[in-house]
């Protein structure tokens, strides 16, 4: 119990304050969502796809975090057992998946509809199978295996999305968990230490460096931020067609402002607390930085906004100058104000990479986006 309480305090605090953090913000998404009286109908594999996508993403980012493995390597000096350290490891970080970042979801769809306790009950059921079997794969992705994890991915979605019943939910999930556990019995501690995600290398150069050439090979080396820009890319090619069914509403300025939630790009700062320092201490090196960061994240919502404009362009149509005018004022005015939080306003005390992305600081732009969008819109009636 040691070890479990050790990882514990490593993920949730020293007084374990996440949680009381998590349930104290799903409690007031419940209340503020209930107060407005919003009611829908969604159906149970709705709620199951949510969960299962949510606790599986949280599970995957925490497993993959440099932090996280900095911690994890500080553990593995001291003496261990092995089987009992991937069990606590395994168990610790689903809790925390489950905890801090699926219970708001929860509370938010209890909040909107209506549901029974089998479906909740399958709900948590299926948030404790994404994590295991996220763990699995991990392992087996760790490993070069590469078609057995797809295949045990798309078996799991084709079983939520063409029975929509609970029994074959709830055997699928019990099945996947049985499975996982058998897989982790001879899993190793080190198959979930990344030493090429701990290490930090210190390359020295003459002259004062390329900053361009940094960020894009701190892309190459954190491959989720690639998954979070394509993510938004894919999404951007959607959003032309979801707007294109709410009339009476000039709804393209809303869509950018969306786009500008690219939150691991904008806390390249945060994450990194080394180069924070480094860019503080050295004289000129705030405005140096700061200006190629903000074009960097220009240039990144530039790309997204641009999907986004063509999309539009060829489903909805419009005026094509005012369109690339408005795509170029939001693109570079959410790169300035996302730069201009980052500096005065860094995020502190995170455990791992999945709460620094979930901070609530990540809503300020794309809400100051969406008053300026809702201001054009009131513009252009």
């Amino acid at each position: 119990m040691k070890m479990f309480k050790a990882l514990s305090k490593q993920l949730f605090g020293a007084k374990y304050e996440s949680i009381s953090k998590s349930l104290a913000v799903a409690v007031i998404v419940f209340a503020a969502v209930r107060g407005m009286e919003v009611q829908l109908e969604i159906a149970p594999p709705v709620l199951w796809l949510a969960s299962v996508f949510v606790a599986a993403s949280a599970m995957w980012q925490t497993l993959a975090g440099r932090r996280h493995m900095e911690t994890v390597q500080g553990m593995l000096v001291l003496p261990y057992e092995n089987r009992r350290f991937v069990f606590f490891y395994v168990t610790v970080l689903g809790m925390h998946a489950l905890i801090t970042k699926t219970l708001p979801v929860w509370a938010l769809f209890s909040a909107v509809a209506k549901w029974s306790c089998p479906d909740m009950l399958t709900a948590l059921l299926c948030g404790c199978m994404a994590c295991t079997v996220s763990a699995a794969v991990y392992r087996m992705w760790r490993k070069y295996h590469i078609v057995l994890p797809l295949l045990w991915s798309a078996g799991i979605l084709a079983v939520l999305l063409l029975t929509r019943r609970i029994v074959p939910v709830l055997v699928t999930a019990l099945l996947s968990i049985a499975a996982a556990a058998v897989y982790l019995r001879s899993a190793d501690a080190f198959d979930f230490y990344n030493a090429a995600s701990a290490e930090k290398t210190a390359r020295r150069r003459s002259g004062r460096g390329n900053i361009a050439v940094y960020l894009i090979r701190y892309l190459m080396a954190n491959k989720n931020y690639l998954v979070n820009t394509a993510g938004l890319c894919a999404f951007a090619v959607f959003l032309p067609l979801l707007f294109r069914q709410i009339p009476g509403m000039n709804m393209f300025p809303f869509g950018l402002s969306v786009l500008c939630l690219n939150t691991p790009l904008c806390t390249l700062l945060s994450c990194d607390p080394d180069l924070e320092r480094a860019v503080r201490a050295l004289p000129g090196q705030s405005r140096w930085f700061g200006r190629r960061y903000c074009l960097f994240l220009f240039a990144v919502n530039g790309v997204v906004s641009g999907i986004y404009l063509c999309g539009w362009q060829i489903l909805n149509g419009g005026n094509m100058w005012l369109h690339g005018g408005t795509v170029i004022l939001f693109a570079l005015s959410g790169a300035v104000l996302s730069v201009i939080l980052e500096w005065r306003h860094p995020i502190r005390g995170w455990k791992t990479e999945s709460d620094l992305w979930h901070h609530p600081r990540k809503y300020i732009v794309p809400l100051i986006m969406l008053l300026l969008a809702a201001f054009l819109d009131w513009m252009t009636r």
